[in-house]
């Protein structure tokens, strides 16, 4: 019966982090795309300033290295190698869940921020919508997903590690 109990609990906080993700990773980013939207009708970001193509390319080389970088953090780090530090601290699988989460939807949201800055330096309302597809694309891919959520819980509480 606990271990139904674990796995609803572990349901519920799924949930949770999926909507905080939704909020980061699609509120915000549409949020930015109005406000962005709304700036420019009031002049600002009108005029394009020079070499905004080189901003263009250094911005969308940024968001693959953040694309990597999720990855990287999600697969190497946050899901694997910290397990062991973490639950030698006491830490519960709720805190390292939610924790680990954040940053990667944190994380997820720096492309849509380039392409907010960028739209505002004057870019094109189409290629600030490429910026949020990135994000939303980091979403998609890196969200935490019930099996993993569930490896993290039995690596936190595995009574056979006792050091």
């Amino acid at each position: 019966m606990e271990h139904t109990a674990q796995n609803l609990d572990l349901d519920k906080l799924h949930t949770r982090l999926l909507y905080l993700g939704l909020v980061l990773d699609f509120v915000f980013p549409a949020a930015l795309l109005s406000l962005g939207l709304f700036l420019r009708s009031e002049g600002v970001g009108a005029k394009s300033i020079e070499r905004l193509d080189v901003l263009l390319w250094v911005l969308l080389a940024m968001s693959a290295g953040e694309v990597l970088a999720i990855y990287l953090l999600k697969k190497r780090i946050l899901f694997a190698q910290s397990m062991p530090k973490v639950k030698g601290q006491g830490a519960s699988a709720q805190r390292v869940l939610l924790r680990s989460a954040l940053i990667l939807f944190s994380l997820s949201l720096s492309p849509a921020i380039y392409g907010f800055v960028y739209f505002l330096l004057g870019g094109t309302k189409e290629r600030f919508v490429l910026f949020i597809a990135i994000t939303l694309l980091c979403f998609v891919l890196f969200k935490p997903n019930l099996e993993e959520m569930k490896s993290v819980r039995n690596a936190l509480s595995d009574p056979s590690d006792n050091y």
